[in-house]
């Protein structure tokens, strides 16, 4: 599968070409946080317009992809220059327990290391199990919950980059 596996990040894919990518971002996400939650007042403006709220402040949204069909995705919040947040990653169901989303984490921690971040944090919730132990095979160590605008968030991991 990995030899499969195609690489984009959204800043890199022209303009006029975006719309699908924007859509599978959403529809990705949006599936995975009603499956177990409901989407906040932040998915829906990350969600709905990732060029605003995550491109044009600095972060960016990554793809992998297989036969050119977005399988799995996350996007990279630039909090200021040192801090990030790994947010929204979700794989298509078409593609789920294929080891997808542990592709794209290094690829997120590669990315967000370019980018300047010295460390990368993310928001989750204990019962989403499989992401939880998925980051901590990557490096991501809990700490203190801080301010969040996610209901349903009850954890808070970070890596030091």
């Amino acid at each position: 599968m990995q030899d499969l596996m195609i690489w984009s990040a959204l800043s890199d894919i022209p303009a006029p070409q975006r719309q699908p990518y924007i859509q599978a971002f959403s529809d990705i996400n949006s599936a995975w946080i009603k499956r177990y939650f409901v989407l906040e007042e932040k998915d829906k403006k990350t969600l709905g317009d990732p060029e605003t709220y995550v491109l044009n402040t600095g972060g960016d949204v990554l793809f992998g992809c297989i036969h050119n069909t977005v399988a799995v995705t996350c996007s990279l919040l630039k909090i200021n220059d040192d801090l990030y947040e790994l947010s929204k990653m979700g794989v298509a169901e078409a593609y789920k327990g294929q080891g997808l989303a542990s592709l794209l984490v290094p690829q997120a921690i590669a990315t967000a290391t370019r980018m300047g971040a010295k460390t990368l944090f993310l928001e989750s919730n204990r019962r989403l199990t499989n992401a939880l132990a998925i980051y901590e095979r990557h490096g991501f160590k809990e700490v203190p919950m801080q301010d969040t605008p996610y209901a349903r968030a009850d954890i808070r991991m970070e890596i030091t980059l």
